[in-house]
């Protein structure tokens, strides 16, 4: 029963999380007409319409043990409105995975713009594979900061200086050109 509960909680929370790096993700998708970040806002997309399936059952398995509801219902509101908001994300990555024509006012902010956001896979023998971020020092070396690390399906958000990178992770990190040449190296 509290199991139920506190899985539901957990799922909440990882909900959250994920419907505010689809939305940053989808930003910067648009402005910058990145097809390969687009994609990773759907996948999102996708992967919270599960969760919301699979959190609804947990909050109604638990209902069963509790009389009082009310904060169950507030679960079931958080995970509709964080599946709404990754819903919007998707409809402004959509834009890009449609190849509809971006507004000549949001090109030129593209082109005022010197920062960018970039998908990175690591390979397998890089450099980068069994070490920390804080080690790497990543955001000093290349002046690309890493916002996410998906990791077998799964997301790391804001990762810290402890997180270690390991071969198959993706990166989305923010940062100029010429880092990103810079990073995409360091990850081959």
């Amino acid at each position: 029963m509290l199991g139920d509960l506190d899985r539901a909680v957990d799922m909440i929370v990882e909900m959250k999380n994920m419907s505010e790096l689809a939305v940053g993700l989808a930003y910067y998708a648009m402005l910058f007409y990145n097809k390969d970040i687009a994609e990773e806002v759907k996948y999102i997309e996708d992967k919270m319409d599960g969760m919301k399936y699979e959190l609804q059952h947990w909050v109604l398995e638990s209902a069963k043990h509790f009389d009082e509801t009310d904060q169950l219902r507030g679960l079931l509101h958080l995970a509709n409105a964080s599946e709404a908001i990754s819903d919007a994300a998707y409809d402004i990555a959509d834009v890009v995975l449609r190849e509809i024509e971006v507004h000549p006012i949001m090109a030129l902010a593209v082109r005022e713009s010197d920062e960018m956001v970039t998908r990175i896979p690591i390979a397998e023998g890089s450099e980068v594979v069994g070490k920390s971020l804080g080690e790497l020092k990543l955001e000093t070396e290349t002046g690309m900061h890493v916002m996410a690390v998906k990791r077998k399906g799964r997301w790391i958000y804001s990762p810290g200086a402890k997180t270690v990178l390991c071969f198959s992770d993706v990166l989305i990190a923010r940062g100029t050109a010429s880092g990103e040449e810079v990073l995409i190296e360091m990850c081959s």
